[in-house]
């Protein structure tokens, strides 16, 4: 029988040689409620209810993901069916404050629209706000001089933008980006290359002009968004994934989920067999840069 004295010698080597459990930050997370207090408000679905939503996708199930798999943070997005109120995105916000960080969204075309991110900053606590140019794809409101004054109050609050952006798009958002250096971006599903086109690469690499800027990161995730297969592992998607890794390099990636169950569309042990298994383009760095520790470097996440 081993003595005490030789089990407690023992035990610092056991611990060292036991698995580290690896940094895991869900970049994109969009939650709602059938809540009334809620009520939807999508810009261009108006007449859109709770019941056209399919399912709530409430808080409190992301909270069980989280434990459930390790996660340690995530970032919460208000989606569009409230429109431009993000109550309960900072509502969810403040019940867990340990857990999140939130993006709300407001609206492009208001004319105080640099007030209203302050708002939102200051107000509520969030950290920044998404963007979705692919609402208007032939508006050119990004790179507008009218939109000189919320990048500048964006440095000001060190706030970050995430765009939900069409390819023909980059080259307004890279003119903001040399503009305002001092805005964290996030691209949102790969920059959404469209697979419907014979040759969707010309207008997908347009996208990789943005490489040159350090602040900002391209999100590797949520395949099912860009498969037309529709099919998992979705392997029409692999080779813009394996791109856009080795165009940008593992610390201008993240990654993110899109929906806590039960809305689903791709099961969180799917989502970390994705890209564990599937993108084996990957080296374990930027496997663990990508799904957590670039993350750090973008948001204030609480201690």
């Amino acid at each position: 029988m081993i003595s005490r004295r030789a089990l407690l010698r023992l035990l610092p080597a056991a611990a060292a040689a036991a698995p580290k459990q690896r940094l895991i930050i869900d970049t994109h997370l969009e939650v709602w409620t059938d809540d009334p207090k809620f009520p939807f408000h999508h810009p261009e679905r108006p007449k859109l209810t709770v019941a056209d939503a399919k399912m709530p996708a409430p808080i409190e199930n992301q909270v069980e993901v989280m434990k459930d798999f390790g996660l340690k943070y995530a970032v919460l997005i208000n989606p569009r069916y409230f429109g431009w109120d993000n109550s309960y995105i900072s509502h969810s916000l403040h019940k867990y404050p340990k857990l999140f960080v939130a993006h709300g969204l407001i609206d492009p075309l208001d004319p105080k629209v640099h007030e209203r991110l302050r708002y939102w900053v200051k107000e509520h606590g969030f950290q920044g706000m998404r963007f979705s140019p692919i609402y208007h794809p032939k508006g050119t409101w990004l790179n507008s001089k009218e939109h000189y004054l919320l990048w500048q109050e964006a440095e000001k609050l060190h706030a970050v933008f995430n765009y939900y952006i069409a390819p023909h798009q980059m080259p307004m958002l890279e003119e903001m980006c040399g503009r305002f250096p001092g805005v964290k971006v996030v691209v949102d599903h790969a920059g959404k290359p469209d697979l419907k086109l014979a040759d969707p690469w010309p207008e997908f690499k347009k996208m990789f002009a943005l490489k040159k800027h350090k602040q900002v990161w391209i999100s590797n995730s949520e395949p099912y968004e860009m498969s037309e297969l529709k099919k998992y592992p979705y392997q029409d998607t692999w080779p813009f994934y394996k791109a856009i890794y080795e165009e940008f390099g593992p610390k201008q990636l993240v990654w993110g989920t899109g929906y806590p169950r039960p809305r689903w569309e791709l099961p969180m042990d799917k989502e970390l067999e994705f890209v564990d298994k599937y993108c084996d383009f990957y080296s374990p760095e930027a496997r663990e840069l990508m799904l957590g520790k670039n993350a750090l470097r973008i948001w204030k996440f609480p201690k």
